[in-house]
Order: C-alpha cells, then sequence, then structure tokens
C-alpha cells in the first residue's frame, strides 16, 4: 500500500546519505553492490530541503554496529528482518480504535492529493531530478479528482447530455461480473454500484460485460486505484460531483460550466473542511492540532511558521506517514454478502490496476457499502480501524509485497523501516527532540521515548500476549534498536504509548503530519482552486460527505440547499482569490 509518496522508491536514492563517508565498505558485497548510486547522492543542501527540521540532516540514523563478520548494513538487515518479522498482530484483534475503518484510506487518498512525485511508467533510468518535483499543485485541492481540469485533461471528462457537450461530469464504469456461486447482497449496493472508468491498451473503453483485462484507471491519479477501498471512495467523490451537476443544470438552470465550476468549488470546500475538522481531529493530538489549525479560519498560530511545500518532508513520506499501515485490518466485511465470510485484505489488494494480473474492473459483489466503513448507518455493523501500534496486520508484516534495491523481496514492514537508513533520514528520538523544540512554548510536552519505552505497552501485552512476548524478546537481542530508533517504527511506537493507546498519533508523529497537511492547505499558491475553508461548510466529516453520493440519505432538493447556502455566485474555479478566511 502506499501512503503519498512517490511509487519508485528506487528513484529517491539520489537523496540518500553517503554510507561510504562514515563506514568502512570493502569487502561488503551489499555495499560495493550499490557503490555506483552511492556515487550520485545528493549534497547535504538538497537532502535539506526535503527535511522537515533541516538541522537534522547532518544527524543520520546510525546502522547497527558490525558483528561477527557481518558489516554494518548486513547487520543492519538482518536485526530489521528479525524485529519486523515479529510485527505481526492477531488476525482478529478484539478491541480496535474509536476511528471507523474509512479514515485508513481517506488518509491515502489525503496524503495523494498532496503529492505526485513523478509520471508512472518512466525508467527508472530516466528519472531526473526534475522529475523528483512535486508534479501535482501540492495543495489540498483534490487534484488527484479534478486533475487540470476539463480544459487540459478533456480525456477525464463527459458531458451532461446530447445537448450540451461542454465537458462537466466524470465518466464512470460499471463493476464486473461476480465471483462464481457467491450470493449477492439485496442491500441495494449491487444496483447502485459503480467503478472507476477504465479503459484498455487501445485507449477504448472496457466491455460493459465484465470481462478481465489489463485495463487501467482513466482517472487524474492512477495511486488511487490501488486497492478495492480507495478506488470505491475516488469512485463516490466522482458520483458526488457528478449529482452536484445535475441537480444545478436540473433544479437552478445553471449552464454546463457553471454547474462545473460551482460543484467543484463546493466539493473542495467539503473536502477540506473533513481533512482537517474530521481527519486531522481524530488523528492528531489535541495540542497539536491547536498548534496548527486552531485558529480563525482553521488556521493555527503554528501554520505561519511553515515554509511552502516544495516536495513532502522526508519525515512525513518515509516516517509518519507510515502510521497508516497500523490501521489496515486483516478482514473487512465490504456488505451484506461478507456477512459470514469477511474479505482479506491480500483480496481487497487484488483489486487494483498497479498490480501484476491485477483483478479489475471490480466485482459488482464487492462494492463498498459505506455504511460499514464510516458512522452513516447502525453503529453495530461499522468497521473499526486497528489501533496504531507496531502490530501489523499479517500481509504487512510477514508477506513479501516489497523489493529492495538489489531485488531481494522484502515485507512492506521492513521497507518502512529500512529506508529511515537508506535515505539517511534522523532517528526518532532525534526528531522527539526537534519537535519537542518546535512546541517549547506551547501546552503540548514532548516525551522523548528510548530504551524501555520502546517495548511493547502492558496494554499490549494484556491483549496480545503472545505477539508481544515475541516482539519485545527480539527487541532486546538489538539494543541499538531501541535507543536509535528507525522514524517510522518510532511514530507506531509512540501511537500506542502516547497515543490513547492506538486511537490517535503521539505528538512527534501528530507534528509531522499536520505540519505537512497545514503546509498543503496555507502555503501553496500554485492549486487552480483557490476556495475557503469556512465553519459553515456542511457537511464536515467523512460520513457527511459519502453521504452526497447517495440521494436515499440526501435528496436533490437537500443539496440543492447545501449549495446555495455554502457556494456564492463569484466563487467560481478560476476566479475565486483568497480573502482573509480562504486556504
Amino acid at each position: 500500500m502506499r501512503h503519498g509518496e512517490d511509487t519508485n522508491y528506487e528513484a529517491l536514492v539520489n537523496h540518500r546519505r553517503n554510507y561510504g563517508a562514515q563506514r568502512q565498505t570493502e569487502g561488503c558485497p551489499v555495499m560495493e553492490k550499490k557503490s555506483a548510486i552511492e556515487k550520485k547522492s545528493a549534497s547535504g543542501a538538497a537532502l535539506r530541503e526535503r527535511l522537515l527540521f533541516p538541522d537534522l540532516a547532518d544527524r543520520p540514523i546510525s546502522l547497527m554496529e558490525a558483528e561477527n563478520g557481518s558489516a554494518a548494513v548486513e547487520r543492519t538487515q538482518e536485526a530489521l528482518s528479525a524485529i519486523t518479522s515479529r510485527m505481526l498482530g492477531p488476525i482478529d484483534p478484539t478491541d480496535l480504535s474509536d476511528n471507523p475503518a474509512a479514515f485508513t484510506y481517506f488518509g491515502q487518498f489525503v496524503f495523494h492529493d498532496i503529492v505526485f512525485s513523478r509520471i508512472f511508467g518512466a525508467p527508472v533510468s530516466d528519472v531526473s531530478e526534475r522529475a523528483l518535483r512535486n508534479a501535482s499543485s501540492g495543495s489540498i485541492d483534490l487534484s488527484g479528482l479534478y486533475g487540470r481540469g476539463p480544459v487540459v485533461d478533456p480525456h477525464l471528462y463527459d458531458w451532461a447530455s446530447a445537448n450540451d457537450t461542454a465537458l462537466c461530469r466524470f465518466p464512470l464504469g460499471l463493476p464486473g461480473v461476480s465471483d462464481r456461486n457467491v450470493k449477492l447482497p439485496v442491500d441495494g449496493s449491487v444496483e447502485r454500484a459503480r467503478d472507476l472508468p477504465r479503459v484498455d491498451g487501445s485507449s477504448g473503453f472496457m466491455s460493459l460485460q465484465g470481462r478481465k483485462g489489463p485495463y487501467r484507471p482513466l482517472v487524474a491519479d492512477p495511486r488511487n486505484d490501488d486497492n478495492l477501498v480507495l478506488s470505491q471512495l475516488h469512485c463516490a467523490l466522482m458520483q458526488v460531483h457528478n449529482r452536484l451537476v445535475d441537480v444545478q443544470i436540473a433544479h437552478r438552470g445553471a449552464t454546463a460550466q457553471i454547474a462545473f465550476e460551482q460543484a467543484r468549488a463546493y466539493l473542495t470546500s467539503v473536502y477540506r473542511r473533513v481533512v482537517v475538522d474530521d481527519y486531522m481531529r481524530r488523528m492528531l493530538s489535541r495540542e497539536v492540532w491547536d498548534h496548527f489549525f486552531g485558529g480563525e479560519g482553521f488556521r493555527g498560530p503554528g501554520a505561519d511558521t511553515l515554509a511552502p511545500l516544495a516536495d513532502l518532508p522526508m519525515e512525513f513520506s518515509f516516517g509518519a506517514s507510515r502510521f497508516a499501515h497500523g490501521m489496515v485490518r486483516e478482514r473487512y466485511s465490504v456488505n451484506q454478502a461478507f456477512d459470514d465470510i469477511p474479505g482479506t485484505l491480500r483480496e481487497m489488494l487484488s483489486f487494483s490496476s498497479q498490480r501484476p494480473h491485477g483483478d479489475v474492473p471490480v466485482r459488482v459483489n464487492w462494492a463498498i457499502d459505506w455504511s460499514r466503513f464510516a458512522e452513516l448507518g447502525d453503529p453495530a455493523r461499522m468497521m473499526r480501524a486497528r489501533r496504531i501500534s507496531p502490530f501489523l496486520a499479517f500481509e504487512l508484516a510477514s508477506v513479501k509485497h516489497a523489493a529492495d534495491l538489489d531485488g531481494t523481496p522484502r515485507s512492506i514492514a521492513f521497507m518502512d523501516c529500512w529506508r529511515c537508513y537508506h535515505l539517511g533520514l534522523p532517528s526518532g528520538q532525534a526528531v522527539a527532540e526537534a519537535v519537542g523544540a518546535a512546541l517549547a512554548d506551547g501546552p503540548a510536552h514532548v516525551r522523548v521515548l528510548s530504551g524501555a519505552d520502546m517495548l511493547p505497552t502492558e496494554w499490549c501485552k494484556e491483549r496480545y500476549p503472545f505477539h508481544a512476548a515475541e516482539l519485545e524478546r527480539t527487541l532486546n537481542a538489538y539494543p541499538q534498536f531501541l535507543t536509535e530508533t528507525p522514524l517510522s517504527y518510532y511514530v507506531l511506537q509512540e501511537a500506542s504509548v502516547l497515543g490513547d493507546d492506538g486511537n490517535r498519533l503521539g505528538p512527534v508523529g501528530s507534528y509531522i503530519v499536520g505540519a505537512t497537511v497545514a503546509a498543503a492547505l496555507f502555503n501553496t499558491s500554485d492549486s487552480e482552486i483557490h476556495v475557503p475553508l469556512p465553519w459553515t461548510v456542511h457537511p464536515h466529516t467523512l460520513a457527511g460527505l459519502l453521504r452526497l453520493a447517495d440521494d436515499r440519505l440526501v435528496s436533490d432538493d437537500e443539496l440543492v440547499g447545501l449549495l446555495e447556502r455554502t457556494v456564492r455566485p463569484d466563487l467560481s474555479a478560476r476566479g475565486h482569490r483568497r480573502t482573509g478566511n480562504a486556504v
């Protein structure tokens, strides 16, 4: 699963530190194999540009001490293999977090919205310094949904009717045939099921018969076809936009162009409000949320200290953003048909054009019933995300979905930690000290975790006695890991210790995520669209946003009322400029 950063990890090696200047490399096969890449390492100045805390560029996390004939790199990878293989939580944890399961994937969508580092399909050897720059606006503006608008990206759009061919709506795909001998849900999800629009290799739309094939999604950001829930979320936002356009044309007599601009402005405003007032409130500590968002127009005092994003901070891309892996469940009751036998995470990941032999289009009996992922109906049916902790789902901790630079198959948990060493990120403890200094004038106290603090908590031991004992035993075998901890692991453990037992992030994770989102909201000028983030915009929860896609939950008249109360006649996708309450 990808959370916000570019999928081409190899391209980022240009920004790793030079291990050779600090450690003996002769006789180390791993280091010799990478010597050509090492010569391309970026200067300290280039690394500083991609760090939230530039002063830490000269304090990369130390590799494990060489031992018993093993070089430092080999020793470090040996330690990470042992530790991450023990980061396995139970398949069905009984004590889940307070957060609805949809927020795991909504966060992934938001992080994709902020940055898109390269064009998909470019060979690794063709990736240049320029290609590493952010190809999106860097703002939270639904660029992954709208692209650059119907004028520049007309292939993403459809027209409202044969009488008005102005591009203003999104085409939608139909799901594929159901699994053989699997009952279909009877709750209406099949009749209303839709998939992302998809085209084949010749750019012809796929057959509506649901034939499987190497179809790619016709969307602005292909990463949003990474898994079933994410692609269905993208599809739901397409449906919301189409409804907004349709009701304006039918009920308000708007032209297609005006309907598009007003729909985009309203949906983007609601989306931004959901990010700040629902997702960020749930994920961040209260003190850090106030620091970045607790002011007029949601602009807190900490937002004024942030520089505009040239690219996502590496502490976020390869550190704090990995917290979402701790929220991923192993099984999901996708809709009514899965009440008896939930779908597995592996099956959810298979519905993706981003993986070899991806099972697309999405099958009709796998259509997401959002009342099971968000607060849309019976609370007893709603699934909740896992607690944020080092205890991950089997597919992330054990299955080798990723690969190291030399092609060695690795688990996602391993790669999350190894990237911190490989790219020369500071340790979690060093970042915690920097966050403490940044928040020194406020009410937040940042406790630096080290030693015994990095072992499983008592709460985790009570819930997962066997898994916690195995992880603790392995961690104690590598004491350096407890004092110089990879940032990705540190953020998971900190949430478990200081984040209300994994319901939210601790202060370090909160600061990095909050700073990244605040910078994307308030300090970006490249976006085509600048819309307000007022307290009065409705809805302001993820559940409310998802309701807008369903006319059984929000009628056309109600939708028109929401638009009229929020979108002013002068608020268009291109014409509006920031006011005192705008982002």
